[in-house]
């Protein structure tokens, strides 16, 4: 029946598959399936320009599925529909980049034969997914896909990250689709096919079972940690409205009187409607942390201090600065413009304050009642080698802060949420998310959302985070996982070369 479909419909099918495999759709086992289509497309396609194409198209097509939020995004910002549209248009086809990149190695891999093919295919698409985090280090990037992510719902299969980080997993749901693939692309009758699938079945089963082992062997905390998460749903189009400003910190004041008691009072990304450098502003918090009630005061604020930054301070309970964090990842086009030599003529910094500089890559963890904080600021927690590499430094815990109140009512928070999960199994550390409008929420190191708030409510949730002291092998070894997978991808490459 599969033959009677034109082949250049394939690769659409796996738009279509992965699309309805994240959130609000939420059908994450189609993820398994989900690269059968594209993978059938490149064994049986005739040319390398057709397979590259239709692996353009197919990430063209997913990447307006899951990032259609850029557009209302976009109208919300006040920008007009033709210029949202165009932007949402060329943001996908830039990131289908990565699609057309595994769909000419897939196509050259053929050499390999059939039986081949779906395993060194599934360890190219573990290299993709590495190689754009490291991409997004050292020039631009937006790595908020990950084939793993869509998993977040299954959490026995989840907790293979903390061994691979989520390029593994990505990687397991990657080969049973392309075995799916190849499968239906050989020549043979449909028990054969069957067998063919096989080790796909068993990888699944194998994970499942190491999951299910995994979250069976909790470990007990070593101690927790009382927060209060603020969650204050502030307008972001009034935020910085001078007018605004006694409302929005009577709203913040109105919300720590409920955080009395805790350990830590956790406020949003850029929660101050002013830079915390100015006198009047800095006294205001001071104020403000002292009387909640909380020994300690998470404060996230724009500052002034040694460059413009998105930062995080720590204030103890007499409101007094204890310490500060600068975001190393910022947004590209939202908090600064990348290639300025090239497009700051072109192109305007989105954000109101305008362009912001990177904090330092090594930063001082923060420290609160002999804990160890790693701090993330937004759009920080889609990178796990920042948390790895403040897992080797000592973090045990981290604070994820963001403002996700862009977004507006659509996929994006619940897409951001669910990274946060895969950082806390990677790590086996507990994250404590506060977000302006949501989500926000507390995540156990096995992935287990402990607690959490509904989009757009205002309100401060209280919820006890565990800290565990037991280390996971990802943040130590997991560079070493994927120098493996490039060197085997690099020797297929060259034995097929001079095949």
């Amino acid at each position: 029946m599969f033959k009677k479909i034109p082949l250049i419909v394939y690769p659409f099918l796996t738009s279509l598959l992965l699309v309805l495999a994240y959130p609000k759709f939420d059908l994450g086992w189609l993820a398994w399936v989900g690269l059968a289509p594209l993978s059938y497309y490149l064994l049986k396609v005739r040319t390398f320009r057709a397979a590259a194409l239709g692996g353009l198209g197919c990430g063209f097509l997913f990447y307006l599925g899951i990032l259609y939020w850029i557009y209302p995004t976009m109208r919300a910002g006040g920008v007009g529909p033709a210029v949202s549209a165009l932007g949402l248009a060329l943001l996908a086809l830039v990131l289908a980049a990565e699609f057309l990149a595994v769909s000419a190695f897939g196509y050259r891999l053929r050499k390999a034969g059939l039986q081949a093919w779906p395993y060194v295919f599934a360890l190219g698409w573990f290299v993709m997914e590495y190689g754009k985090i490291y991409l997004s280090q050292k020039a631009v990037w937006f790595p908020w896909f990950m084939l793993g992510y869509t998993q977040a719902d299954l959490l026995p299969l989840v907790q293979v990250v903390s061994v691979t980080g989520i390029y593994g997993l990505s990687a397991a749901v990657c080969f049973t689709g392309a075995l799916a693939g190849a499968a239906l692309a050989a020549d043979c009758r449909p028990a054969a096919r069957l067998l063919r699938f096989s080790p796909a079945l068993l990888l699944v089963a194998g994970l499942w079972y190491f999951g299910q082992r995994e979250l069976a062997g909790a470990y007990v905390p070593e101690r927790s940690l009382q927060v209060a998460l603020l969650q204050p749903s502030i307008d972001l189009y009034a935020k910085w409205d001078a007018a605004e400003a006694d409302n929005i910190k009577a709203n913040i004041e109105g919300l720590l009187a409920g955080a009395g008691g805790a350990d830590l009072a956790v406020w949003p990304e850029n929660a101050l409607p002013c830079w915390i450098d100015e006198p009047a502003c800095e006294g205001w918090l001071r104020g403000a942390a002292a009387r909640s009630g909380a020994e300690g005061n998470f404060v996230g604020s724009v500052s002034k201090g040694g460059g413009r930054h998105v930062s995080a301070f720590l204030l103890d309970s007499s409101g007094t600065v204890r310490s500060s964090y600068n975001k190393r990842q910022l947004v590209p086009f939202g908090e600064y413009v990348p290639l300025r030599g090239l497009l700051g003529k072109f192109i305007q910094p989105v954000a109101a304050l305008g362009e912001f500089e990177p904090g330092a890559p090594r930063q001082r963890l923060a420290e609160f009642g002999g804990i160890k904080i790693g701090s993330a600021i937004c759009y920080e927690s889609i990178f796990p080698n920042l948390f790895a590499g403040d897992s080797r430094a000592g973090a045990d815990l981290y604070v994820n802060i963001t403002n996700d109140g862009w977004y507006l009512d659509t996929a994006a928070p619940y897409q951001h949420f669910n990274a946060n999960i895969f950082r806390a199994v990677e790590t086996r550390r507990s994250v404590v998310r506060a977000a302006n409008n949501g989500i926000s929420g507390v995540i156990d190191p096995w992935g287990r959302v402990l607690a959490r708030t509904a989009l757009n409510e205002r309100t401060v949730l209280r919820a006890a985070a565990p800290v565990y002291v037991e280390q996971a092998f990802f943040p130590a070894y997991g560079h070493w996982v994927a120098g493996a997978a490039l060197l085997l991808v690099l020797a297929f490459l060259l034995a097929l070369l001079f095949a």
